[in-house]
């Protein structure tokens, strides 16, 4: 509970600015998407697997390095249920842009992220990457990640 109190603090203090004023609601969907994906970033680092799946649209495809598409949603779930396992595994991850389609349904994003986690040996490893993302605006008006992929800086 302590772990979740102190990410939550965190994501308030580093992106309560980008959000809307007190009892304003945004409506642009560009800030909507910033706002949503920090909160799923919260929600990765609290290895809320239930709550990290409620950011995924309907038959959303992801392409992690170095192994086969994971193209259901069992799949991905599955994927991060292993990493969530991982007693190191923490992400810190920017996106750094976003582009919403005029239909106002549709948007791609991208960023970086800088990942800790176990190595094999028991010690602490350390790695980054970039990645690319798009957003479909349910009816409900969430928007959900529809593709997700992402490759390793060397």
């Amino acid at each position: 509970m302590l772990t979740r109190t102190v990410l939550t603090i965190a994501f308030l203090c580093l992106f309560l600015p980008f959000a809307a004023s007190a009892g304003e609601k945004s409506t642009d969907a560009s800030d909507v998407i910033l706002a949503t994906y920090n909160d799923w970033v919260v929600s990765t680092n609290a290895k809320d697997i239930d709550r990290w799946a409620t950011f995924l649209a309907p038959e959303a495809v992801f392409f992690p390095p170095g192994v086969p598409a994971l193209d259901s949603r069992e799949a991905i779930v599955g994927f991060y249920t292993k990493l969530f396992d991982d007693p190191q595994f923490s992400l810190d991850c920017t996106q750094t842009f976003v582009e919403v389609a005029d239909s106002k349904d549709l948007a791609w994003s991208r960023g970086t992220c800088n990942a800790t986690f176990s190595l094999p040996d028991g010690s602490v490893g350390r790695g980054s990457s970039k990645w690319a993302k798009v957003w479909v605006r349910l009816k409900s008006g969430e928007w959900k990640c529809k593709v997700n992929a992402w490759n390793l800086n060397q």
